[in-house]
């Protein structure tokens, strides 16, 4: 009898329900607020924190080595807030940089290697920010991301035993088998892909609650297979200011900056222009296409960097071959200066 209950398609399907209760609501309402980012706006609070490193301090920060504990308990004492054991700082000739992200939120750090000055910025995005990282498990504990995979395996028999449940009492139920089928073609036939946007990035920028909002500046550039910048596609930046003041900035780019950006001379023709509101917007990579057809076959990595006035800075990136054998339609998600990015390429003509 025992045995029978356990195979019992029923009960199955009542304790995957009950397991995914909470789950289901959880990732159905933050499936809205996710599609809908400007109706569900959370309220951001950024606090900053800006000091002198004591010379004994800075005389143990070392690119070679680990942070020293002198430094963190330095911090620490500073800032209120421990630093995790594993922390991946990123050097240049200039500072020290450090990125913390966390759900529903952010908070970095940077160290001027000439000057000894520390900077570090906290962004609180609020509970509707933190509810979004929970749905796509973005910089959260391991604990949830052991949760979201028991969520998903218990959704997944919770729709198996529904659909056997189906089968078993569809008899009169004429219905029953064209929502079945309307629930699986729809889907289908919303996510075919629309090739008529050919050879094209396109590139979101977040609508931030923030008291005091700038719209970021922005460099879209190619390298090659030996890290060689190919093109530059796109810089925005601030070109309003009087007396090209808006170029002191571009350096807060700082991945591009070193690549590309000291050896330009702004404005550039056909590439710069003035930074953008939030809002989606489109890049043509045509003549990018036009470029690298012209090059042996290799492997490229195209990168968006964004920085914002009193705000953060991100960096994505997309790898591609080319030539291309079959249409590429890529997608990455920005964490906070930038939202969805999706690189969109054609093969050549023959």
């Amino acid at each position: 009898m025992r045995a029978r209950q356990f195979w019992n398609i029923k009960n199955w399907h009542w304790v995957s329900s009950a397991i995914c209760l909470v789950g289901m609501l959880l990732f159905s309402v933050t499936g809205i607020t996710l599609n809908h980012p400007t109706v569900f706006e959370g309220d951001a609070e950024i606090t900053q924190i800006e000091t002198k490193v004591p010379p004994t301090i800075m005389a143990g920060l070392n690119a070679e080595r680990p942070l020293s504990q002198a430094f963190r308990q330095w911090y620490q004492s500073t800032t209120g807030n421990p630093l995790p054991d594993a922390v991946n700082a990123q050097w240049s000739e200039f500072e020290m940089y450090v990125s913390l992200p966390r759900a529903g939120g952010d908070r970095w750090f940077s160290v001027d290697r000439e000057l000894h000055t520390f900077y570090q910025e906290t962004t609180d995005r609020g509970w509707i920010a933190y509810l979004n990282d929970l749905h796509k498990g973005r910089n959260t504990h391991f604990l949830w991301s052991l949760f979201i995979d028991v969520f998903a395996l218990a959704a997944i028999l919770f729709s198996v035993t529904g659909l056997l449940l189906l089968k078993k009492y569809a008899k009169g139920r004429k219905t029953t088998w064209p929502l079945v089928a309307a629930g699986l073609l729809i889907p289908v036939l919303l996510l075919i892909p629309n090739h008529s946007s050919a050879n094209e990035l396109k590139v979101e920028l977040p609508r931030l609650s923030v008291s005091e909002y700038h719209p970021p500046y922005l460099a879209v550039w190619l390298m090659d297979s030996e890290r060689k910048k190919v093109a530059d596609v796109a810089i925005w930046y601030d070109t309003q200011l009087a007396d090209k003041e808006g170029e002191k900035w571009l350096k807060d780019m700082r991945l591009w900056w070193r690549r590309s950006g000291r050896f330009l001379s702004m404005p550039v023709d056909g590439i710069s222009g003035a930074t953008r509101q939030p809002g989606s917007h489109r890049i043509d990579l045509k003549p990018l296409t036009q470029v690298i057809s012209q090059r042996p076959p290799q492997s490229y990595t195209l990168y968006i960097e964004a920085a914002r006035e009193l705000g953060g800075r991100e960096v994505l990136q997309f790898n591609f071959q080319w030539p291309l054998n079959k249409p590429l339609q890529h997608t990455e998600q920005g964490d906070n200066e930038l939202g969805t990015v999706i690189l969109t390429l054609e093969p050549l003509n023959d």
